[in-house]
């Protein structure tokens, strides 16, 4: 070939590639305006970027031209499919081990659902000072060790656990501060929730772990603060379906076990399985599918199983402190996909109060993270009253809310990942201390 045909070939090769870029730009440019937007990505549970509204102020800021950036990367074309290959070759970077692989992004708790994990230790566990009727408390840190881990054996996803024994006797202590702090009229019970690691994971991989902390923290409770055996009642099941496959939390039928257990140690007459309403929510990937994004879990998928009890309650959810309820529902059923374990209360709300149609004078508090969603229904067969509080965004006054709705019985129901957690303690005390400040006259 001559120099002349050569370069007449490399010309018209640099033209094709020229014209073939030109014809991505603007048929890429065409499709995006053309296709439709979805409002919502369902599988990062978010809500993608709207086109931002054009004014003076917003262009002189520079946040319009952010906004547009937002818009843009959210609504690219095919953007969906283009992240599920980028996440299928992300999940090849686990950890192979046979039927074993391993997950691990310390930075990565918020989004498999972890709650609030960071240091806690100490011997003396709470400063007391008690001149002119106050009482200061205080919450001693050290370190403690804490895997944030998703390992996936046999198509199931679990999380890791290892906690503190100084973590449990804190959470431990802080019990028999309430206990206390209503002068013992109260009954107060615990229900640490293990996670699933005990049950599902190579004794090599997790030799009792949960199990250990359990106990440790039920050893340190004092003997007017009642344990709540859920894990050996659990134990009991771990060939049904009590644990989801691709979700961190426990089913409605794990939690029922947790219920039974429950009423073991109140000394109620629990409810037969049979005397609930089973219905089904099918095709939900939970938080641990969206984390690992493995397609062997995808394989795996669940369904949200939940249990109605067979009576009507009347339910109130409160934004802010213990006043000014709006109506709401027990169950909501309109809830489905990747939120379907949202049909269990409807979401994390910082007040929930269920009246029920019994006329005992029981009423209960129950203080919990997520997992006490899909239980703490169950207990609206026993009391008149069920007052669910999220331990992360309840705002109100513990002793007061007692007062208000003569409480008799107070309920810590958390998995083995929030009892090993500082915040949680110290969100537990901070709901006893006096939100009023009085100004001084």
């Amino acid at each position: 070939m001559s120099i002349e045909s050569k370069a007449i070939t490399e010309k018209k090769l640099i033209l094709t590639n020229v014209f073939v870029f030109l014809c991505c730009i603007f048929i890429g440019g065409f499709l995006f305006f053309i296709l439709k937007k979805d409002k919502i990505s369902i599988d990062e549970k978010r809500k993608l970027s709207p086109f931002p509204q054009v004014n003076v102020k917003n262009y002189l800021s520079g946040s319009l031209a952010d906004s547009i950036d937002f818009y843009y990367s959210d609504n690219f074309i095919y953007r969906n499919e283009l992240i599920s290959i980028a996440d299928w070759l992300k999940g090849l970077k686990g950890v192979k081990n046979n039927e074993i692989k391993f997950f691990k992004n310390a930075n990565d708790n918020k989004k498999i659902g972890l709650e609030n994990n960071s240091k806690i230790d100490g011997n003396n566990v709470f400063a007391n000072d008690t001149s002119n009727g106050q009482t200061n408390l205080e919450v001693v840190d050290a370190p403690y060790e804490n895997i944030k881990s998703v390992i996936i054996c046999n198509k199931k996803a679990i999380q890791c656990f290892k906690g503190s024994k100084y973590a449990a006797k804190i959470f431990a202590d802080m019990t028999k501060f309430y206990k206390k702090a209503f002068n013992n009229k109260l009954n107060i019970y615990c229900l640490t929730i293990p996670i699933g690691g005990d049950f599902y994971l190579p004794k090599k991989l997790n030799d009792k772990n949960e199990k250990e902390f359990i106990d440790i923290l039920y050893n340190e409770l004092d003997t007017g603060v009642k344990s709540v055996k859920a894990y050996e009642e659990l134990e009991k099941h771990t060939k049904e379906y009590i644990q989801f496959n691709t979700d961190h939390h426990w089913t409605g039928l794990g939690a029922y076990y947790a219920y039974k257990a429950f009423c073991s140690s109140a000394g109620f007459n629990c409810q037969p399985l049979s005397a609930f309403t089973k219905k089904v929510i099918p095709n939900f990937l939970g938080t641990l599918y969206y984390y690992t994004k493995s397609e062997e879990l995808k394989e795996n998928i669940d369904s949200v199983e939940y249990y109605k009890v067979p009576f009507e309650t009347k339910t109130y959810f409160y934004k802010n402190g213990i006043e000014n309820g709006i109506p709401s529902q027990l169950y909501y059923e309109s809830a489905k996909g990747g939120n379907a374990y949202g049909v269990y209360l409807g979401s994390d709300f910082p007040m929930i109060r269920c009246v029920t149609p019994n006329k005992n004078g029981k009423k209960i508090i129950i203080i919990k993270d997520s997992y006490g969603n899909a239980f703490s229904h169950y207990l609206t067969s026993h009391y008149e009253e069920v007052i669910i509080l999220d331990y992360r965004y309840f705002t109100g006054n513990m002793i007061s809310l007692v007062n208000k709705y003569k409480v008799t019985d107070i309920l810590f129901a958390h998995n083995v990942y929030v009892a090993n957690s500082d915040f949680a303690v110290k969100q537990a005390l901070n709901f006893l201390k006096d939100k009023v400040q009085k100004e001084p006259k």
